[in-house]
């Protein structure tokens, strides 16, 4: 899968749990799940490229001391 699909699918899965955020680690998982193939590396860039477009927003969770993903 290459990254712009990647992408797609990230964003389809905080779609999917809107109103919540995600932790990466969260997403990873949901997409392993999915039986989607990436490498780590590639779904790091498409998270942070998701975020610096404004398509993504990151925000801190200081109860579990992790970042959340989520839709604007």
């Amino acid at each position: 899968m290459n990254k712009d699909e990647l992408r797609e699918v990230i964003l389809q899965i905080l779609e999917e749990k809107k109103g919540e955020g995600l932790t990466s680690t969260e997403i990873r998982n949901i997409l392993i799940e999915k039986g989607v193939e990436f490498n780590m590396i590639e779904f790091r860039e498409a998270l942070a490229d998701l975020v610096r477009e404004g398509k993504v927003k990151k925000t801190p969770d200081y109860n579990v001391r992790k970042f959340k993903f989520s839709l604007p």
